[in-house]
């Protein structure tokens, strides 16, 4: 039995903050460093994987998420100017304030590198001081845009797999994600390591953030989307979801380090993400839709483009004062964060929320966009962004 598109998943939502959480946990880590040796040890323990398991969470929810919400009535033009406007303008910002505060740093890394990063072109570069250079974090949003670029086209391949062959392009993706590092190792030239880490810049980049290398996590979640849409993925309850989720994370601090990039958490995040979507669906209990929970994820995107700058910030105004004490390193955290979600919130209301509201979807009146559906064949820019799940052509 296939389930009605549009369907409302505000666990989907909710579960969001916590990505960004994990992301900003494996930052402050590195930035806020503690003294005490063992409760270092501990920290590290807990997040030093929270970086690359909070973004391989974000590609498989974008691509879920993208293909609970797709109508065959979309449009090309409509879709990406959706994209362009829910992401574009949030890293604008963000990354105006990344330039203006590496120039008061005195580590501004050079026009070229700031101009890439503006465009969202700067994960295209293998070389650390591109794809690290501005607003760190923005690399994933240049992978993100090369996401949304090909979903039309995904959709439609994916639209066209028979329901009861969904689960061979699950397996398939996974083990393509999972033979990534391998491949890295063949492709790659030898190189000496990122300090701190066994393997180079270059491989780093290429299993964590090649676009179309990751574009497998966000293929994984369209195909996840469609088996829970037609009914054809098994039901996990919630909670086994979550702890299956949790045992992919803690795997991925036992395997070799290539492997612990994302080869470890795609397909269990992919199962809680899907599992909390059929709580919604059902009515089920989940700690993901409270309200508390949806406005942080409401947020979320604006807390994962502003941590690193503002860990920065504090960073060189607490910089005289460091080693911190134990107690003034979670000062400092707590500060950091509060002054994120503030900056968050401001940037959800003051930026996403209007702008979204005023150019996201067309200003034509509605009867002309039905009209213009009806006409799509025959008029340029129109084209259907998909066809029905079931692969029929209308």
């Amino acid at each position: 039995m296939s389930t009605p598109r549009g369907s409302s998943l505000p666990s989907l939502t909710g579960m969001r903050i916590i990505a960004a959480v994990l992301v900003a946990a494996f930052h402050i880590g590195a930035l806020a460093p503690f003294a005490d040796p063992d409760i270092a040890k501990a920290y590290h323990s807990l997040f030093d994987q929270g970086g690359w398991a909070g973004v391989t969470f974000f590609f498989v929810l974008s691509g879920f998420v993208l293909t609970w919400a797709v109508r065959p009535s979309d449009t090309l033009t409509g879709f990406w100017r959706r994209r362009l406007f829910k992401v574009f303008p949030n890293h604008l910002l963000t990354v105006t304030a990344g330039i203006f505060l590496l120039v008061y740093l005195d580590v501004f890394p050079g026009v070229g590198v700031a101009v890439s990063n503006v465009l969202l072109v700067h994960d295209w570069d293998w070389r650390f001081t591109t794809w690290w250079g501005v607003n760190p974090v923005s690399w994933s949003l240049c992978a993100e845009a090369f996401f949304y670029l090909c979903f039309p086209f995904l959709i439609k391949l994916v639209n066209r797999i028979p329901a009861e062959r969904l689960w061979v392009g699950v397996a398939g993706t996974v083990a393509a994600i999972t033979a990534i590092p391998s491949l890295a190792k063949v492709v790659i030239p030898e190189e000496a390591p990122v300090p701190g880490m066994p393997i180079s810049a270059t491989e780093l980049w290429f299993i964590n953030g090649f676009p179309p290398v990751r574009t497998l996590d966000f293929l994984l979640g369209i195909l996840l989307a469609r088996m829970v849409r037609e009914g054809r993925l098994f039901r996990l309850p919630l909670p086994a979801a979550v702890v299956l989720a949790v045992g992919g994370y803690w795997l991925s601090t036992q395997v070799p380090y290539e492997y612990s990039l994302a080869a470890c958490t795609g397909l269990p995040f992919g199962l809680l993400i899907a599992s909390a979507a059929r709580a919604d669906l059902g009515g089920q209990w989940s700690p993901f839709r409270g309200r508390v929970m949806v406005w942080l994820g409401e947020i979320s995107f604006a807390f994962y483009l502003w941590h690193y700058l503002v860990l920065m910030w504090l960073g060189h105004l607490f910089q005289k004062h460091q080693p911190l004490s134990t107690a003034g390193t979670w000062g400092f955290i707590g500060l950091a964060l509060a002054v994120v979600v503030v900056l968050s919130w401001a940037t959800f209301r003051g930026v996403e929320t209007p702008v979204m509201r005023r150019f996201a979807s067309s200003r034509r009146p509605r009867a002309a966009v039905a009209g213009a559906g009806t006409r799509a064949a025959a008029a340029p820019g129109f084209e259907p962004l998909a066809e029905p799940a079931d692969g029929s052509r209308r």
